[in-house]
């Protein structure tokens, strides 16, 4: 904290308390000192029961007896004794519950019942705690419905299932709080009555303290139980500092040295005890040195007395010292143990001195007399005496009295780290003042807690690690609860078959058995639990294990009832009814599946139930329902009959987990159940991705936290860094693992391991080194959530993460990613994108980038662009104009010779790198469905990331498109430093020609036969590879042409490309002269030299150019862009991803405006309902008197008498008239009969009207009526 700010601390769980203290620890370097704090606190009822040992109540139930299914025990209770009874109650069927401390521990017994049917017992013990006799108040709940408990001590919970069959807790009687009374001491006579304070004591919403405080009838008390702590308040002395010490005056001079005190720690050694005898006689030190305490005294001119007494006093607890020298004597005795004190005879002359240091020497030792080489003392003090008289410490702490360092009074801050134990895997706990350490010896599991495994996972994996055959240890769970065991690697070369043996590998001979009283065969493995061997093949690719059943007069399946005689029990506990050689689903052998079995009419060998051997037999090769467990035989209790069967060893190979893969094509998430790690969690899984950022995983906590959230996430933060994130309580935290010479978005699988626990997390990605950050010091941290695992996303599908995750795995389990595959959401199984089946194809060689929700193509080593690199590039030739494009420099060229002639290719491999080759079916300058090229060698790919000129000698790929009206002319030439060339050409009748030169004499080869001269547009493709040539114009069939043995396979020294013209120095070949003068004139484009585009460089290369292409490049004449009457360009789709105006059918909006949107939908519900409300008004406004017949007349003033003449009114009101008399109906001709209708339902009978008041003019109505 400090005076400028509001920090905020998040407590891990809510505290009671009265009091607050604040303990300044030091002194601000500002010079200032402030603060600010805010309390919130409750009203609070405090029902108290003090015990002193010889005390205790009873609370007697209502009906006498409690049966109950659920249960609530709940108090507090604070005490400086390391045993006591504080709860207990049994019943006559068995049923029990005691809460106790034992060694400062709190112990909850209880048992639902036990009967002798009943093959499992139902005591069940749990602990919690540590250092319980603190003198602070501890919180204490049981919850238990049926079978499952918690149980809370301090906001820890220890969640449960108890043993046994029963689920309700039968007590009898009464409840004792505190020790036992009368009869009930027999039982539990070795337990210690309770010394220290209980509050608000609660059975099932009973406050059994507020009963006793009120001496409720209910209430028994044995002894003076008092309703108030009557425990005196100590003033401990907490050293917690490097240099720690609390110097106290002595009298000196005295022939007696007496000093006591009270001490307890975790620390293996520690100064308790500094001080120097007067007249230079010599000092005294007591020590703390492997639990125990030492006593050294050393005296001039004598040699050194040392004696030690105790043992294993670093455990926590209170300890008190004495000690006690005079002349020849010294004596020291430990917690007043009777025959425990040890004394020493020995010449010894004793001077007390003026000072007397506990817990540690100041520094300088020169300036305060205090010369002890031992490490301070870790831990708490109190009831200091020296020669008889107790320190009075508030003197001390005011500074009145003696000096003190790095100490605090009145409080002792030791806690217990090794309770609960967060060493896992039966890690052993070695704990001191401030940390504690874990050790892994012989569990099979490494790291800061034991957390991290040691073995593989599988065979498989010692397979690829280099191992061959033999016995190896495996832990398929990898760091989950299961153990490692020892199986049979079988490595061969192709895979690696796990085998683990049992005990059933012989013959077991089976007779006397039936169906109510079948033989149980457990099948045990060697070395491993079921639970660990099911691991191994809930992991595995393939398992598979052999059973044969051999039987004599006994039956298999074959039943009246359909449930089967024998039968065998699988993973989980599972029956099933399906035999060896046969698939699950069906109750047969597999002799019923090829209908081979001794009687066609049944599904096994063994049911047809005869008196001689029969066997049904074959391979168990489900995985889910391996491996056997056991074996149940139940029909062999007839005279003959009889059973044998044997079991082979389970088989498993592969590694099912490592290839759980799932793509994320659009913004989802999968959702699992919350996170249940308890105190450490290891996340590991692969990625791959070309999204720069998104979120691989998150799990949120509650809302029960109030002020914390705490949560877990790892993602791609940006394309170089990989973040793990946290807050377990102590605010956000993170760390980072940054990428500087490559991107992680780059396609490529990419391996994270991220894990937390209590002393620290890390995390990993690929090969590079983990990066730490320590926790700070504590004793737990959270890591249990409420909400669902996000998958793919954070929570509301933030930050999605679009690519492909497989073998997830959080403490060991496998997330079942393919399993919650659904393509309507956006994922899939396995790691497919759009590259596999494009909508569009990337064209001219043009690379598919997987983008995963949606794909783009790399035009960079084609000479065309657009979105699927279909869009020609390509420029239109004066006469004149021409080009040149240097392909390397002299120096260059005589350094490549040079490591060629050192280093010459290996048949049927080439360094080089033609662009377009290792594209399946690609046929380069191929603009359309076409030919695919014939199989000669695979050429080398480019460094990945170059992108600058690649030569191969040894092949070349040329590949453009023409139009001109004009002949000759010199479309493309290839010079080099030698005379070597490649030339491709327009002779005087318009024919084209190829020209290569590979030694000594020029190559020629007629590419048409009729003129190209017609101002259309022409492509050509060359492509040669060694002595082998292939040729393409236009959508003529591909040819293939193979120059002669004599001919060198090698174009040495490309030099540069000319379009249009040759404008080379030195000697050129005649041929080529004579077709260069006047130059082409006409459209060029896609021109592509192997990875070279000169147009598109041209073209598309921002200005101002490189001073290192600008020299490379060269343009003479007037050069503009053209398409050269290229085809038309396909449509190009931009995906929805790219598109931002495009909305799906059903667009998920996701906001953060939830009381709005209820205002909103309340505002429009009620404004509706006051429209739906005024039409309804207008609506019986307008139709009130519809169909009543209205006059001007008076009500009749008379009621009518039936049997009677009533008078006759002046006037009346008309009433409900007589219904209406339906019309005639006239049968109109029809040209064909109509169907027969159905029969009309009998008009209802018309009501009759009741009495009352008669109208007059009620006759003249009827009649107007009839006649309208």
């Amino acid at each position: 904290m400090n005076e400028s700010a509001v920090v905020r601390h998040d407590l891990h769980y809510h505290f009671t308390a009265r009091y607050i203290r604040i303990v300044p620890l030091a002194w601000n370097p500002r010079g200032k000192i402030g603060l600010r704090l805010g309390i919130y606190g409750c009203p609070y009822k405090s029902d108290v029961l003090y015990f002193d040992g010889d005390d205790a109540i009873s609370y007697r139930f209502p009906r006498g007896v409690s049966r109950s299914l659920w249960d609530v025990f709940a108090f507090s209770f604070k005490t400086e004794e390391k045993d006591g009874l504080l709860l207990h109650a049994e019943g006559s069927q068995g049923d029990y519950v005691t809460l106790e401390l034992q060694g400062a521990h709190l112990l909850l017994h209880m048992s639902l019942g036990s009967s002798p049917i009943q093959p499992r017992p139902g005591h069940t013990t749990v602990s919690a705690g540590g250092v319980l006799n603190d003198q602070h108040w501890h919180y204490v709940r049981v919850d238990r419905f049926g079978r499952q408990a918690n149980l809370t001590l301090d906001g820890y919970v220890q969640r449960f299932i108890l043993n046994g069959d029963f689920e309700r807790l039968n007590l009898d009687n009464e409840m004792f709080i505190g020790g036992l009374i009368g009869a009930a001491q027999k039982n539990l006579a070795y337990r210690h009555n309770f010394r220290g304070c209980m509050e608000n004591v609660i059975f099932n919403r009973v406050n059994i303290a507020d009963l006793a405080v009120r001496r409720h009838s209910r209430i028994t008390f044995e002894g003076k139980v008092a309703f108030r702590c009557l425990d005196p308040v100590p003033h401990p002395v907490n050293f917690g500092g490097p240099h720690n010490f609390v110097q106290v005056p002595g009298f000196p001079r005295r022939g007696r040295l007496a000093v006591s005190f009270r001490f307890r720690t975790w620390d293996l050694t520690g100064l308790l005890l500094y001080s120097s005898l007067g007249d230079g006689l010599g000092h005294v030190e007591l020590m703390l040195s492997e639990g125990q305490v030492n006593v050294s005294v050393a005296q001039p001119g004598r040699k050194k007395l040392q004696f030690a007494a105790g043992y294993r006093l670093n455990d926590g607890f209170w300890h008190e010292v004495n000690f006690a020298a005079q002349e020849n004597h010294a004596v020291i005795s430990i917690d007043d143990v009777e025959g425990a004190e040890v004394r020493v005879s020995y010449p010894l002359l004793i001077r007390t001195g003026t000072s007397y240091f506990f817990g540690g020497c100041p520094k300088p030792a020169s300036r305060w007399g205090c010369h002890s080489n031992q490490t301070a003392f870790h831990g708490c003090m109190e009831l200091l005496k020296v020669d008889g008289q107790l320190v009075n410490l508030t003197l001390v702490e005011g500074r009145r009295l003696g000096y003190y360092a790095e100490v605090l009074f009145d409080t002792c801050g030791i806690t217990d780290r090794c309770n609960p134990n967060m060493c896992e895997h039966d890690g052993r706990c070695y704990q001191s003042w401030d940390d504690f350490i874990c050790y892994c010896e012989l569990t099979g599991y490494k790291g800061e807690t034991c957390h991290q495994p040691l073995y593989k996972e599988s065979c498989e994996a010692y397979r690829l690690s280099g191992k061959t055959s033999g016995n190896f240890t495996i832990d398929p769970d990898g760091s989950g609860p299961l153990k490692p065991f020892v199986v049979y690697c079988d490595i061969r070369e192709n895979r690696a078959w796990t085998v683990v043996r049992h005990d059933r590998l012989w013959t077991t001979r089976v007779t006397g058995s039936s169906m109510e009283r079948p033989f149980l065969g457990a099948v045990q493995y060697w070395n491993a639990s079921w639970e660990e061997v099911s691991a191994l093949a809930n992991a595995s690719q393939h398992c598979e294990q052999w059973i044969e059943f051999s039987c004599y007069n006994s039956r298999l399946l074959n039943t009246a009832g359909g449930y089967p005689y024998s039968f065998w029990i699988g993973r989980n506990e599972e029956q099933h009814f399906y035999w060896g050689g046969s698939q699950p689903g069906i109750q047969r052998c597999a002799c019923g599946l090829d209908r081979s079995c001794v009687d066609p009419a049944l599904h096994c060998n063994c049911d047809a139930d005869q008196p001689q051997w029969r066997t049904d037999k074959g391979l168990l090769t489900f995985v889910d329902h391996l491996p056997v467990t056991q074996v149940v035989v139940g029909d062999t209790n007839r005279s003959t009959s009889e059973a044998q069967f044997f079991l082979r060893p389970l088989r498993c190979y592969g590694d099912r987990n490592s290839w759980n893969t799932i793509s994320f094509h659009t913004g989802t998430a999968l959702r699992f159940p919350p996170i249940r790690a308890n105190h450490s969690l290891d996340v590991s899984f692969y990625f791959r991705t070309s999204a720069p950022s998104g979120v691989f995983l998150e799990n949120m906590g509650g809302s029960y936290y109030q002020w914390c959230r705490p949560y877990i996430r790892v993602e791609l933060n940006t394309s170089r860094d990989v973040v793990f994130a946290f807050d377990v309580g102590n605010g956000d935290e993170n760390l980072t693992v940054h990428s500087d010479d490559f991107e992680f978005n780059d396609d490529e699988w990419h391996l994270v391991r991220a894990e937390i626990n209590v002393k620290q997390a890390r995390l990993r990605v690929d090969h590079r080194p983990w990066v730490l950050r320590p926790m700070p010091l504590q004793t737990y941290i959270w890591l249990e959530y409420d909400q669902p695992l996000y998958v793919g996303s954070a929570e509301l599908k933030r930050r999605p993460f679009v690519g492909c995750l497989r073998a997830m795995r959080l403490n060991g389990v496998t997330l079942n990613l393919e399993g919650r595959a659904n393509a309507s959401e956006g994922t899939s199984p396995n790691c497919t994108g759009h590259c596999a089946h494009p909508r569009f194809p990337c064209f001219h060689g043009g690379r598919c980038v997987e983008r995963y929700s949606y794909y783009t193509c790399d035009c960079d080593l084609t000479a065309f662009d657009g979105p699927y690199c279909n869009h020609d590039i390509g420029g239109f030739f004066e006469a004149g104009t021409w080009m040149r494009y240097n392909l390397q420099s002299a120096l260059r060229s005589a350094a490549r010779e040079f490591s060629h002639m050192l280093s010459r290719p290996v048949p049927g491999y080439e360094p080089g790198y033609i662009p377009g080759y290792d594209t399946p079916g690609y046929v380069p300058g191929y603009h359309g469905p076409g030919y695919r090229l014939p199989d000669y060698p695979q050429p080398g790919r480019p460094v990945p990331g170059y992108r600058g000129p690649v030569y191969n000698v040894t092949g070349e790929e040329v590949s453009f498109s023409f139009s001109t009206h004009s002949a000759p002319a010199v479309l493309l030439y290839v010079s080099s430093f030698v005379r070597d060339y490649m030339a491709v050409l327009i002779k005087e009748d318009g024919t084209l020609q190829l020209r290569y030169q590979l030694g000594t004499s020029p190559y020629v080869y007629q590419l048409t036969t009729r003129p190209v001269t017609d101002g259309q547009p022409h492509s050509v493709n060359v492509t040669r590879v060694y002595r082998n040539l292939f040729i393409q114009v236009d959508y003529f069939p591909l040819t293939e042409q193979k120059f002669s043995l004599l001919v060198d396979s090698q174009l040495d020294s490309p030099k540069a490309l000319y379009l249009g013209r040759v404008m080379e120095t030195g000697v050129i070949d005649p041929e080529i002269q004579r077709y260069n003068t006047p130059g082409f004139s006409g459209c060029l484009s896609g021109v592509r030299f192997n990875n070279v585009a000169p147009l598109k460089t041209h073209f598309r290369t921002p200005r101002p150019m490189t001073a290192e292409l600008a020299e490379a490049l060269r343009v003479q004449g007037e050069l503009s862009e053209s398409n050269c009457g290229a085809m038309p360009r396909l449509v190009s789709e931009v995906p929805p991803e790219l598109d931002p105006w495009y909305l799906p059918p059903d667009f998920p909006y996701y906001h953060d405006d939830r009381w709005v949107a209820i205002l909103l939908g309340f505002l429009v519900a009620f404004l509706l309902l006051g429209l739906v409300g005024m039409l309804v008004l207008f609506y019986l406004q307008n139709h009130r008197y519809k169909g009543s017949y209205h006059t001007n007349e008076p009500k009749a003033t008379h009621d009518y008498h039936p049997g009677s003449k009533p008078p006759l009114p002046t006037s009346g009101t008309a009433q409900a008239p007589a219904p209406t008399p339906a019309p005639t109906q006239v049968a109109a001709p029809t040209p064909t009969p109509a169907p027969t209708p159905a029969p009309a339902p009998a008009p209802a009978p018309a009501p009759v009207p009741a009495s009352g008041p008669r109208d007059q003019n009620l006759p003249q109505i009827l009649e107007e009526s009839r006649s309208e």
